[in-house]
This record gives C-alpha cells, sequence and structure tokens, in this order.
C-alpha cells in the first residue's frame, strides 16, 4: 500500500490525511477482491524498518491503525458482508498499549468468523518471520532433521498457503522484505504507477482479469 504520503504531497494536504484516504480506498479494495471470490489477503501496513520514521510519522500510523481497527469489529458492514476474520501479525510486543488493545478487541471480535480472510501485517518483516519460524521449529523439535520447509511454513506468522499475487503501487519494483517465504515460482507480481489512495475497484479488477487470464493460458499449456 505504497505513496500515502506522495498522494499528501500532490494534493497538498497532511501526512495523516494522505493515509486517511490510503485507508478509505482500502476498504473498497477488499470488498471488490472479496467479491471477486478472493478469500485471504495479506496487507503490508507497517514494516518493522518504519520505526526508523520521525516520531511524528509514526504516531500518525499507530492512530490511524488504532482507529481504523477500532471500528472493524463484528458490526463493521464489511465484516458482516463477508463474514469476515481478521489477523494482526508481526512483532506485536513492541506496540503501544493502546494500539495491542485495539488489536486484541478486533481480532476476538472476528475470530470465529469462517468467511474471508484479512491479514494486517504490522511491525513485519519477511526476515524476522523466517528468523521467528526457526526459533519456534528448533524449540519445538530441538532436531535439525526436523527442519524442513513444512514445518517452517507450519510455524509462519501467516499459517496459510503460498503468495498466488502481489500487488505495489507507486512504482515500487521492489518486494521490500514482504512475505518472502510465502513468494513462489508461480507468484504473480503486479507493479502500477499510481498511489495507494487513488487505486481503485476498477483498477483491482482489471488486475485480478489479467491474473486469472495466465492461470488459465498456464492451465492449457
Amino acid at each position: 500500500m505504497d505513496g500515502n504520503r506522495r498522494y499528501a504531497k500532490d494534493k497538498s494536504i497532511s501526512i495523516a490525511a494522505g493515509y486517511l484516504a490510503g485507508a478509505k480506498a482500502l476498504v473498497k479494495i477488499l470488498d471488490t477482491c472479496f467479491d471477486c471470490g478472493i478469500n485471504v489477503i495479506s496487507l503490508y501496513a507497517f514494516s518493522l524498518e518504519n520505526f526508523n520514521r520521525p516520531k511524528e510519522q509514526v504516531d500518525v500510523l499507530m492512530k490511524l491503525l488504532e482507529g481504523t481497527l477500532g471500528e472493524m469489529g463484528e458490526h463493521d458492514p464489511l465484516v458482516k458482508k463477508h463474514n469476515l476474520r481478521i489477523r494482526v501479525l508481526g512483532r506485536l510486543e513492541l506496540l503501544e498499549d493502546h494500539v495491542l488493545r485495539a488489536i486484541s478487541k478486533t481480532m476476538n471480535a472476528t475470530k470465529n468468523n469462517r468467511g474471508k480472510t484479512v491479514n494486517i501485517c504490522v511491525a513485519y518483516t519477511g526476515r524476522d518471520e523466517i528468523a521467528s519460524s526457526i526459533r519456534e521449529t528448533v524449540s519445538g523439535s530441538g532436531f535439525p532433521s526436523k527442519i524442513t520447509a513444512k514445518s517452517l511454513t507450519e510455524n509462519m506468522f501467516m499459517g496459510f498457503p503460498p503468495l498466488d499475487l502481489l500487488i505495489r503501487t507507486s512504482g515500487v519494483y521492489r518486494l521490500s522484505d514482504f512475505m518472502l517465504w510465502q513468494c513462489h515460482q508461480e507468484t504473480d507480481i503486479e507493479v502500477v504507477e499510481m498511489n495507494w489512495p487513488d487505486f481503485g475497484r476498477w483498477d483491482i479488477g482489471l488486475i485480478l482479469l489479467r491474473w486469472q487470464s495466465r492461470k488459465k493460458a498456464l492451465a492449457d499449456v
């Protein structure tokens, strides 16, 4: 979800307003993806590296995260429509207590939902996820021979199948340490030039159509 700050600069608005516009765009994108049959969506909301940003920017992001999650409880229209389960993943112990309370409230309110799933990665990097999985696997088995691709996958934060489609906005051609383990030889990567708040239903719809066409073409080979 790149380009919120660039969007704010282009529109001559505050950074906080840029991130708020991005949050509003997110609801539309999630709704469209779920309507199109996508069952699991993972979002890179806040990297571990983002803690190195100026404190005022970090505070803006944490406040937005807290407010957005506070609204996404069991009575939220998007949650109700898609029977949505919300999972927040990462080094959550690094977050402040008031943010953790909002996360816990939302996750508990939606934990029994069995429709769609959204993973929100916060205080996360792919390398840290892999390192955490190795620690969990070693502590659980104690035998190097037990460390396999399967056992590592089982101990990842995500706990879901491999990544099918990775989308980056704002013209950024890099993975930025996101879901490195889950990317595989068949992961499609789409990079769009527009900033995240400008990314809409039509844009995601076209990407999904292209992705489905590529999958069909490969299946027909």
